[in-house]
């Protein structure tokens, strides 16, 4: 009996936006994730899995029936809306706190100005060098922390190292970034480790423990490092890259840090359309996943802990980020709107369901990790802050496309997506549409087994100002 009355909160926000989930029949499983751009140059050029295709960018471009104004996106990832928008035509503003996406950004744009024959020909001159002898330096090669040792095999560290060191002599700054670059993106090819969600996953030839994982073909280095660079010398040639529809070369931001932080101090009216997709309250941990990329990007072991913590929480380490809130709406002297954020986000009667039955799961031990109730919690707390912020610099008749996925803890739904959009309603914004994809997210073996079969759905959700 009082299962039924907690869980009344949720069907009664489920009929509640009944008529406005439907299908969208433009989308689809490739174009909400990664997998549509490895087919698409230059957006190819790195595997960034927890992204969206450009194609699904020009869509939601289109539809919006944006004329003018800048576009944001406010969890940037490796850029795909901000170079989207410059093929569209449209300046755009991102926020990132990963570093990966910075350069990943700042890496394309410059090898837009850069010359295809020099890059040819420094191509040439790099197949001469054996970095298999090339005189090294600690101090220049791949500084490993706990979780990323042993990744290489020994061979392809030592030629890694060898290129790295080679880099820290080029004067060449442009070529220098170029190459950097290049080998950036091969870094998970050459590696006996696989991104998997929550870690990295390792391959069973590599000495970390027992596993039978088997992830397929391990490039030598050179072999990686000269087809990437193929690759993007190709593109080049064959077309102009961001090509624009607009006479005026539309201009990119990327701000690094926090949205939690960036979006208070942005202007009210500032953009005309926002494209975005958070992380998912899936426990996934960029930090792990992307802890060769960090590494190699020079961030220690303490740089990647207070990374994880900078994060939107998504994972089940995250502590919560009241008094880092507090300060940052203090220090902007906006006291009374972080007292409406915390308002609409303790007031969400579905939320606080949704809370109730898990920590009741987790004295009971059902949950797989007693952290996960924590987790959640943040996740929504701190999304009242990005909400609130977004509908806030939202210019009136603006949209937002917001690309997210519903979960499930010990068989339990966690509506994200209509939770948000109530969230969305307290800010002033109108839920427009909520498109759901085809097919949802299916269930974890374990999930099957103990709770049965339930979809839950991968959406989009559309909020106009």
């Amino acid at each position: 009996m009082t299962i039924v009355l907690l869980n009344s909160n949720r069907l009664e926000l489920e009929n509640k936006y009944e008529n406005l989930i439907g299908v969208n029949q433009l989308l689809n499983r490739q174009l909400v994730s990664f997998q549509a751009n490895k087919r698409l140059p230059i957006y190819n050029w790195f595997s960034f899995k927890e992204g969206f295709s450009s194609g699904l960018v020009k869509i939601f471009i289109k539809e919006s029936n944006i004329k003018a104004g800048k576009i944001l996106d406010p969890f940037a990832g490796a850029c795909t809306t901000l170079l989207s928008a410059k093929e569209s035509g449209f300046d755009s503003v991102g926020i990132e706190i990963m570093p990966i996406g910075e350069f990943i950004l700042n890496s394309k744009l410059l090898l837009e100005q850069y010359d295809v024959n020099t890059l040819a020909n420094n191509i040439n001159d790099l197949k001469k060098i054996n970095f298999e002898k090339y005189p090294i330096d600690s101090e220049r090669s791949f500084k490993h922390v706990r979780i990323t040792e042993k990744a290489f095999p020994n061979l392809t560290e030592r030629k890694l190292n060898g290129f790295l060191n080679y880099l820290s002599g080029l004067e060449n700054a442009k070529l220098k970034q170029i190459l950097n670059f290049a080998c950036f993106s091969i870094l998970e090819k050459i590696s006996y480790t696989r991104k998997d969600g929550q870690y990295l996953r390792w391959d069973y030839r590599a000495e970390k423990g027992k596993t039978k994982f088997d992830k397929g073909k391990i490039f030598e280095f050179e072999e990686a490092l000269l087809s990437q660079l193929s690759n993007i010398l190709n593109d080049l040639r064959t077309m102009s890259i961001f090509s624009t529809k607009s006479k005026n070369n539309p201009k990119i931001k990327l701000c690094s840090g926090s949205c939690l932080e960036i979006l208070p101090k942005m202007d009210a009216g500032s953009f005309g359309l926002v494209i975005t997709s958070p992380p998912y309250c899936n426990r996934y941990d960029y930090t792990r996943t992307y802890a060769l990329e960090l590494v190699y990007l020079g961030l220690g072991e303490a740089d990647i802990r207070n990374l994880r913590q900078s994060l939107l929480s998504a994972t089940v380490e995250n502590k919560d980020k009241i008094e880092y809130l507090k300060k940052v709406y203090k220090d902007t002297s906006r006291d009374s709107c972080f007292m409406k954020a915390e308002i609409t986000f303790n007031k969400n009667k579905a939320l606080q369901e949704v809370l109730k039955i898990l920590e009741t799961h987790k004295e009971q031990k059902k949950l797989n990790n007693p952290g996960i109730v924590r987790m959640v919690k943040n996740y929504f707390y701190e999304h009242a802050f990005v909400i609130m912020e977004l509908a806030r610099i939202l210019k009136k008749g603006g949209k937002i496309y917001y690309v997210n996925d519903n979960v499930r803890y010990a068989g339990e739904v966690v509506p994200v997506d209509l939770i948000l959009s109530e969230f969305a309603q307290e800010f002033g914004l109108r839920v427009n549409k909520i498109y759901a994809l085809k097919t949802g997210k299916g269930n974890s073996s374990q999930q099957m087994s103990e709770h049965g079969r339930q979809e839950v759905r991968k959406c989009v959700y559309v909020w106009e100002k």
